[in-house]
């Protein structure tokens, strides 16, 4: 199914790119300069319901945000960089299709959770608790395109799907391969931890759901497990909760016919409440839902991987 939202005039909208002061000090729930960053475009995309925003993928402080050019959204960043601590990197730029793309994808991920909870970079399950339910869940896949042509179309197009994330309560050992969720990037454990360990740059339980709810909108279970310390390719060692961690890749299956449309509206609902601004916005004043034949995947095939935790300053989500 694609859903199209026309009449969107790129000339419209400004794009800026700032950057994260690293030297503040950083709030207990953010282990590293690079989650400091996503909690500070977290905090703008919370603190404004027209703007969009997406952490650089690389660089440690780089934000980049798209803003209307009418209206006051330009003030009020401004008074966003200053309340975050934030500093305009050049000038006012050009809003390209894939500038636009980009923040729409990562901020349409950050609103919509908990109730949409992101796995790589294309999919969604539909379950507030899904990381302590067993067996296919609900879910969608999705691309988000802008078109390259002076009439821009901005189209999601969108899948329903069953999500297993085939976690059970086995164990892994220390030099394991795994893949870790939400970005599915592939590491070794370290160590495992039946309690949480007194090593760990999280201070307790608490500073860790608060880093999962902040950076990736993931709830953890208030009752505290068991941890894994792991490795990625460079980097120290980051502890992640047993929830998080998986073997492999989820199997994705299609969802049967008669509840696919129940299951792309309930997520076309969410998507128009957490998003209404956005929408109006970008003149999505009518949605048009077309069928498509496309075979579901098997299995997740390979994502563009960024490896993420959560921070908090202060409290953005419910």
């Amino acid at each position: 199914m694609k859903l199209h939202i026309s009449n969107l005039d790129l000339n419209n909208f400004g794009y800026i790119v700032a950057k994260a002061n690293i030297c503040d000090k950083h709030d207990r729930s953010t282990p590293s300069h690079y989650h400091w960053k996503i909690l500070k475009c977290r905090m703008i995309i919370f603190s404004n319901s027209s703007i969009l925003a997406s952490p650089d993928k690389q660089d440690i402080q780089q934000v980049h945000v798209v803003f209307r050019k009418s209206g006051d959204d330009f003030d009020k960043l401004n008074s966003l960089f200053m309340k975050f601590s934030l500093v305009q990197d050049g000038a006012i730029r050009t809003t390209t299709p894939d500038i636009f793309q980009m923040c729409f994808h990562y901020t349409m991920g950050a609103k919509i959770a908990p109730i949409w909870n992101t796995i790589g970079e294309n999919y969604l399950v539909n379950n507030r608790d899904f990381l302590l339910t067993k067996g296919p869940q609900d879910g969608v896949r999705y691309n988000v395109l802008v078109d390259g042509t002076n009439k821009h179309v901005l189209t999601l197009d969108i899948a329903a799907v069953k999500i297993n994330l085939m976690n059970n309560n086995e164990i892994f050992s220390p030099g394991e391969w795994i893949r870790v969720l939400p970005s599915l990037n592939k590491a070794t454990v370290d160590e495992y931890y039946e309690a949480f360990p007194t090593i760990s740059k999280f201070r307790c339980y608490k500073d860790l759901r608060r880093h999962w709810k902040n950076i990736h909108g993931y709830r953890l279970p208030e009752e505290e497990g068991s941890y894994y310390s792991i490795q990625f390719w460079r980097g120290e060692p980051l502890l992640y909760p047993k929830l998080c961690v998986i073997r492999n890749f989820p199997i994705i299956t299609p969802t049967p016919k008669n509840l696919e449309l129940t299951i792309v509206q309930r997520f076309l609902s969410c998507l128009k409440n957490k998003m209404s601004n956005i929408l109006d916005m970008v003149g999505a004043t009518w949605l048009c839902i077309q069928n498509v034949e496309e075979k579901v995947p098997s299995g997740f095939s390979d994502t563009q991987a960024v490896s993420l935790c959560t921070p908090t300053q202060t409290h953005i989500m419910d």
